[in-house]
């Protein structure tokens, strides 16, 4: 995990010195995980050492404690300046590791001190990665275990005196905190990352891998359901041309731009993403053929209106192929097929028209005349 955190690091954008860290990329989440993991130390060291304080007038574990919650603050203001996620975990660490040894010392092992080394683990693991959680968390542990062979035969038989239930109780909600953290944090990155691997990174459309899968399912499910299915594939007229007079960071502009009006005017239920290139395509479910037509009709009065960067007129064609319920069930590709040979016979009729594929009526959603493929 250390290896990609570094790597993701090198990729990611920080921008310290204004009082805040702020960080692109898949560190997210593990930034917001240290931030938390270092609020709940604090919080948790003050705590016990009031407790220490209050209910066993122990002050020299009491101000281990305090001096734990100090450090781990300094750690945070550090993080929170610098941003620096390395650095800020081995702290966070090592302090943990002095103070859980510190206070076993201190107790002699004796109240079931022993059993805070049982927080280090999680903590180091998810913090450094697996090699350098699993080498310190083995050399903590085998340390931990010396110390109580040493102090075994000085032990008076063990008791359930309220220090030892405090520890117990203390390290379980530790523990319960640190997972349910890490648990959270993982579901979250884990969504993240789904949603990532189904969405086109430019548009932030819906990528076509995905459109592949749900094309496959609203087809059988149109076979089941004896409704149409209809396909709109559109592409951007003259997008050669608008990358080479403006530039591509333009022409990655206005595709984004595009699929902004795809979006906003297309219904709740159609499925939108970018096909590839310039490319897009909408897949419209319990749609008859002549309703997908006027939603290309809508988006080419939606697309003259758009203001686009820079002033340039966005003009789109479109080709309109649609399955209807009755139908053998086609493959994909065949219903896709229709779709992009009506959409090149757009494009050879003078472009920002509709088409539609053979078995539908025709359309004209501009002053051109449309023609059945």
């Amino acid at each position: 995990m250390l290896a990609k955190l570094r790597s993701a690091l090198t990729q990611s954008r920080v921008t310290a010195g204004t009082g805040s860290a702020r960080v692109t990329g898949p560190i997210r989440h593990q930034q917001r995980l240290v931030y938390a993991i270092l609020i709940v130390m604090a919080l948790y060291f003050a705590v016990i050492g009031t407790l220490n304080v209050i209910v066993f007038a122990d002050y020299p574990v009491a101000l281990l404690d305090y001096a734990g919650a100090i450090g781990v603050l300094a750690a945070l203001v550090f993080f929170h300046r610098s941003g620096n996620l390395l650095i800020a975990s081995w702290l966070v660490v090592l302090i943990l590791i002095g103070v859980l040894l510190s206070f076993i010392h201190m107790a002699e092992g004796r109240n079931y001190s022993v059993i805070w080394v049982t927080v280090l683990p999680p903590v180091a693991f998810f913090l450094l990665g697996r090699r350098a959680g699993a080498w310190l968390s083995g050399l903590i542990f085998a340390y931990v275990i010396g110390f109580v062979y040493l102090y075994l035969p000085q032990w008076p038989p063990a008791q359930m005196t309220l220090g030892a239930w405090l520890n117990i109780v203390e390290v379980l909600t530790a523990q319960w905190f640190i997972f349910r953290l890490y648990e959270r944090s993982r579901a979250e990155a884990f969504a993240e990352l789904e949603t990532l691997s189904i969405t086109d990174k430019l548009t932030g459309l819906l990528n076509r891998s995905h459109l592949d899968t749900l094309l496959q399912y609203e087809l059988e499910r149109c076979s089941r359901s004896g409704q149409p299915l209809t396909l709109v594939l559109c592409d951007i007229d003259h997008f050669k041309r608008i990358n080479d007079e403006h530039g591509h960071l333009t022409g990655d502009i206005i595709l984004r731009e595009f699929a902004k009006v795809l979006r906003q005017h297309t219904r709740a239920n159609d499925i939108c993403g970018r096909w590839g290139g310039e490319e897009f395509l909408i897949i419209c479910p319990d749609t008859p053929v002549d309703a997908a037509a006027a939603i290309t009709s809508k988006l080419h009065t939606a697309l003259a209106a758009a203001h686009f960067s820079k002033g340039l007129s966005v003009s789109s064609s479109f080709g309109i192929a649609s399955q209807t319920g009755t139908d053998a069930l086609q493959l994909s590709d065949h219903l896709l097929r229709r779709a992009d040979d009506a959409l090149y016979d757009a494009k050879r009729r003078g472009r920002a028209c509709a088409v539609i594929a053979a078995g539908g009526g025709a359309y004209q959603p501009v002053p051109r005349r449309a023609k059945v493929t």
